[in-house]
């Protein structure tokens, strides 16, 4: 693994959001939250011009709040009161995309909606009261604490939600700001114990998302915020009250190692479903050593920066500061060999090679129509490439319309198309035919209806120079066309019956048994609405009833 990063401590980040506060000071100016930003979402479904000033606010409260914990400064505190204030008055704390829409316009139930970002934003009001409250004006804690109660609190508690049975990050970011904010404000012992108990509901919804073995099938983005909300609750939960009930369940411990077995290289994991790149906090992959005593993947840059999280996440910012070990997280990792039954994934890392491979289904949170894709990396570069998460919007996340843009659908994976027939939406779980640490066989048949197959089986033979690709087929018909595809970043070389793939001093070489090869570039938004170009390597062949088709990808330094 290569590191050039400079590592941060904690006294770095210390220092980092003192800056930050000292130039929102000077400049005495509080980001302000466009009325357009409402707007275009309804008329368009474009989120990022409204989230853009809406994070800034969030950044601002990260560095005036923490600023002022660290120093106490007057100045800091003033301007820091002025923005609690604003966000008091906000129309409501969560984003137009998550708002209940009633003949064109928000409903009226859009002021007390407790998304994430309304959740998060009670949690961090409230835990900056436990941290500063007794040094802010007398009318800001009574606003915070009325607003919190009139936006969270009884909103929670006078009807169930619909996030509470959510198998994702939602029941646990929600459900887990609940919590923390109610040990926070709640002096009624009955009432706060009524809350915790309700809680029970999200949080089991949440680990019934993973398998015992506990894998994310929502990628290590989603591990990072949703279990980080559930530690974080969990924890404090312990803290404060002595209830452990969540950090001695086995199935958590074995949650909580999952960043290190999907590890690529440094801040690298494996991009399966709709991952978007991002660092790990670097609090909680230390907590989760500390007290589950499993291994973690070492970060690049030591404690994780104020920019580290272009949410602002007051919870995760706080706890990057109180927790972080750098003896933990600078510590290499060893080759992996790791199979994930629940989700079906195989992960192989050995020497400077990455291998990944993915059965599940194609009703998963977060889907893309994936199922028997692979990913390859040499020295933390992919060459077979997964895209992760596009940019999202409002149809994104449509049933009618998800599978229409490029990211989530079949076309962006290194995945065949049989006869016409891309693959589909089905539900049950592929049948794992074999899986060793060198070989992993695949029944694929059922993803492909009106594809006239009898049956279609996936194999991969990992040795150490090369990897075999062998999908066999059995068709109802006589006369057959297969398209296979392989997804990459870099750009591809044809020659002949081969392809070559070249990063630095690396060569990645795809060996074709038959077929005409094509190459497609395809420009896509990422999730940060980025434009970014991905080639599409297409071979289509001809085939007879019973037929195979086999693919060698080799590697080699230049």
């Amino acid at each position: 693994m290569r590191n050039n990063r400079k590592r941060m401590s904690v006294k770095s980040l210390e220092n980092e959001v003192i800056e930050a506060a000292n130039k929102y000071v000077s400049e005495g100016v509080i980001p302000n939250l466009p009325y357009t930003g409402y707007i275009t979402f309804l008329e368009t479904g474009e989120r990022l011009t409204f989230e853009k000033a809406y994070f800034e606010r969030r950044r601002q409260l990260v560095a005036l709040g923490l600023g002022y914990y660290l120093e106490k400064k007057e100045e800091t505190k003033t301007l820091l009161m002025q923005l609690l204030w604003e966000i008091c008055n906000e129309y409501t704390w969560s984003l137009p995309a998550h708002l209940p829409v009633s003949e064109g316009c928000y409903s009226h139930e859009a002021k007390t909606t407790i998304d994430l970002f309304a959740a998060e934003t009670g949690q961090a009001l409230s835990e900056l009261l436990t941290l500063i409250g007794d040094r802010l004006d007398p009318i800001i804690k009574c606003r915070i604490l009325e607003e919190i109660e009139y936006r969270i609190l009884r909103p929670f508690e006078g009807k169930n939600r619909e996030w509470e049975d959510k198998e994702n990050n939602w029941s646990a970011v929600i459900g887990g700001c609940i919590g923390m904010t109610a040990i926070d404000v709640v002096d009624d012992s009955a009432r706060l114990s009524a809350i915790i108990s309700r809680l029970d509901r999200s949080m089991a919804s949440y680990l019934n998302g993973f398998g015992e073995d506990g894998a994310c099938v929502e990628g290590v983005g989603y591990w990072n915020y949703g279990f980080g909300y559930f530690i974080y609750y969990a924890e404090k939960l312990s803290a404060v009250l002595g209830d452990q009930r969540y950090l001695e369940l086995p199935k958590v411990k074995a949650i909580a190692a999952f960043p290190y077995y999907t590890m690529i290289d440094l801040d690298k994991y494996v991009p399966f479903s709709d991952y978007a790149v991002s660092s790990l906090s670097s609090g909680l992959v230390s907590y989760c050593h500390q007290q589950f005593h499993v291994p973690v993947p070492q970060l690049a840059g030591g404690v994780s920066s104020l920019e580290s999280d272009h949410c602002y996440r007051f919870a995760q910012m706080y706890r990057n500061l109180i927790w972080y070990d750098d003896a933990i997280v600078k510590k290499a990792t060893a080759d992996v060999f790791h199979y994930y039954e629940s989700a079906q994934w195989l992960i192989v890392k050995k020497s400077n090679v990455f291998f990944a491979a993915k059965g599940g289904h194609n009703q998963e949170s977060h889907n893309h129509l994936d199922v028997g894709h692979f990913i390859l990396g040499l020295d933390g570069t992919l060459f077979l490439s997964d895209l992760g998460a596009g940019e999202y919007t409002k149809e994104y996340f449509d049933e009618a319309h998800r599978y229409q843009f490029f990211v989530p659908s079949a076309g962006s994976h290194s995945i065949p198309v049989i006869n016409g027939v891309t693959q589909q939406e089905y539900g049950e779980r592929a049948l794992v035919k074999e899986v060793t640490n060198s070989r992993f066989v695949l029944w694929l048949t059922d993803f492909y209806p009106q594809a006239n197959l009898s049956s279609y089986i996936r194999s991969f033979d990992i040795e150490e120079h090369k990897m075999t690709i062998v999908d066999q087929f059995r068709f109802q018909q006589s006369d057959n066309v297969v398209k296979e595809q392989f997804i990459t970043e870099i750009e591809p070389l044809v020659s002949g019956q081969s392809v070559r793939l070249i990063h630095e001093e690396n060569v990645c070489h795809l060996h074709f048994s038959t077929g005409i090869i094509s190459v497609q570039s395809v420009a896509y938004k990422n999730h940060y609405g980025v434009e970014h170009i991905a080639y599409v390597i297409q071979v289509v062949s001809q085939h007879g009833n019973d037929d195979q088709i086999k693919t060698v990808v080799s590697w080699n330094k230049r």
